[in-house]
Parts: structure tokens; C-alpha cells; sequence
């Protein structure tokens, strides 16, 4: 499928495409226009992350939120976490609602100077959500095995903790 955006990425432009490939569309193809000012169409793709189509923000919540939310992806606890950390980076009156995403507009923000263009905004920030998506899962894992991790040397726990891990994909 294709799928259109705004162009210029920044956090929930990024996180969007990311949550796609790995969890809906792994052979998705990404366009993004210039906003305001191009007529969507329905050729363009599947809109997400512009205003007023159904993939964005609506009652307060980030496209990305939105799109867990139509796709069935929010029963996934660490997705769920990740979609905190992209909310408050993405809507900064909301900021505080998670310390990470301070951290993950910065480098959202700074990103957006170093590429060329989007396509390689996205083949770069990807690890970024990856490494993020194993965070939230790791914070789960720490807390649900806190017991057992108390009892195990670093190495112990580290191996354990990363048979445990799933990494990002369909």
C-alpha cells in the first residue's frame, strides 16, 4: 500500500511510517507532499498525519496513537509505552508526560537538518523507534521479573532479558 504525509518529518511523521512497516505494512511505500497546499487524492495513498483525515490527531491524541488504535496495535503493552513517549514529544503541552520525549524531539528536531530528505529521515530515525519499542519492553520485563533478575549476575540477566525481547516487525 502506498501512504501519504506531510512533508519535512519530524517525531509523529516518523513513528507513524515506523509503526506501519513493522506491525501493519511491511511493503508500505511512504509519499510525502507539501502542506498546505496539495489536493489529496485518493492515488496519493492513505493519508495519516495531516489535518482533518482519520489517521490523525483526534481528542487529544497523536496520529500514532490513532493508528494503534484502528489497527488493533494498542493491546500491545510496549507499543502502548512507546506511544506515550511519541505523544508527549509530540505534543509539547504534554511533554511531561513522559521523560523520554524531551530527548526523542531533540533528535527529531535535529534530524530534520542532517538528511536530505524524508526518505532518509526514515532510514535513519527507524533505529531510533526499534531501539525505543525494546526500551519499553525492557521496562516491562524489569518490572514483571524483578524477583528473578534480583537473584542473577549482570551477564545472567542480560542473556535473560534478551531471549525475552521481540524485536519490531510483522
Amino acid at each position: 500500500m502506498r501512504w501519504v504525509t506531510r512533508a519535512r518529518v519530524h517525531v509523529d511523521r516518523v513513528a507513524c511510517p515506523w509503526l506501519i512497516k513493522r506491525f501493519i505494512d511491511p511493503e508500505a511505500e511512504f509519499r510525502f507532499v507539501p502542506w498546505p497546499g496539495t489536493e489529496l487524492k485518493p492515488e496519493n495513498g492513505i493519508p495519516f498525519d495531516i489535518p482533518g483525515v482519520e489517521l490523525g490527531h483526534h481528542d487529544n491524541k497523536c496520529s500514532f496513537e490513532v493508528i494503534m488504535e484502528e489497527y488493533g496495535l494498542d493491546r500491545d503493552p510496549a507499543l502502548r509505552g512507546l506511544a506515550k513517549i511519541v505523544h508527549a514529544a509530540d505534543i509539547s503541552a504534554d511533554r511531561e508526560m513522559a521523560p523520554e520525549a524531551t530527548g526523542l524531539e531533540a533528535i527529531a528536531r535535529g534530524a530534520m537538518y542532517i538528511v536530505r530528505d524524508d526518505y532518509e529521515a526514515l532510514k535513519r530515525e527507524f533505529f531510533i523507534y526499534d531501539a525505543l519499542y525494546v526500551y519499553c519492553q525492557l521496562k516491562l520485563l524489569e518490572e514483571g521479573f524483578k524477583d528473578e533478575l534480583s537473584k542473577m549476575n549482570k551477564e545472567e540477566r542480560f542473556r535473560f532479558l534478551k531471549s525475552k525481547i521481540k524485536l519490531p516487525g510483522v
